[in-house]
């Protein structure tokens, strides 16, 4: 009987506990808020939207004073373009910030180039063309005159896929199914 007791007792005591941590409160430059809303927004961060990314909405003004942005010039065939890199809390690039066309601090896209950030229907960097067409049925896949670069439409988001066509106009039968994404796009939506 005493063990019984012991062990209702050991229960209730393990419920109680790990109901009361869950709802610490965790100071933020924010303010305070809850440990399971910290969790929330972190598991939220990590979608990337036809509009947002870490928080980062098209549109918005780029903050020039945080830790995790710094102003980089990209490079491509193209030409030379002047944006920000996005960096992660060690450091790591995870994505580049192009203005919004004769602005300087207005965000315009977000290339994102680390494969740990997901859209909501689970497509990454390292995802298959198969995968993109299974999830977005009205993809439009077009190729490129200048550097034969191969992106794929969809709303407000673009993939680069890692497979080339010289014509604008492509053959899609000809894009191979485990084809990878390179870099996803944000572009945003018009409202």
């Amino acid at each position: 009987m005493k063990k019984i007791f012991f062990l209702i007792l050991t229960i209730i005591s393990v419920i109680f506990f790990s109901c009361k941590e869950k709802s610490i409160k965790k100071q933020t430059d924010q303010g305070t808020i809850n440990e399971t809303e910290v969790e929330e927004k972190n598991n939220k961060s990590l979608i990337i939207t036809e509009n947002s990314f870490l928080g980062l909405k098209i549109g918005d003004s780029i903050n020039l004073k945080s830790k995790n942005i710094k102003k980089e010039t990209q490079e491509n065939g193209e030409g030379f373009f002047p944006g920000y890199v996005l960096l992660d809390d060690n450091g790591k690039k995870i994505a580049f910030i192009f203005p919004k066309h004769k602005t300087d601090n207005i965000i315009g896209r977000i290339e994102i180039s680390a494969p740990n950030y997901k859209t909501k229907e689970g497509i990454s960097i390292g995802s298959t063309y198969e995968d993109l067409k299974k999830y977005y049925p009205n993809l439009e896949t077009h190729g490129s005159e200048i550097e034969s670069r191969t992106n794929s439409r969809v709303g407000g988001l673009s993939f680069l896929l890692d497979t080339y066509f010289g014509t604008y106009e492509i053959d899609e039968s000809k894009i191979k199914p485990s084809t990878k994404i390179k870099r996803i796009s944000i572009r945003g939506t018009k409202n």
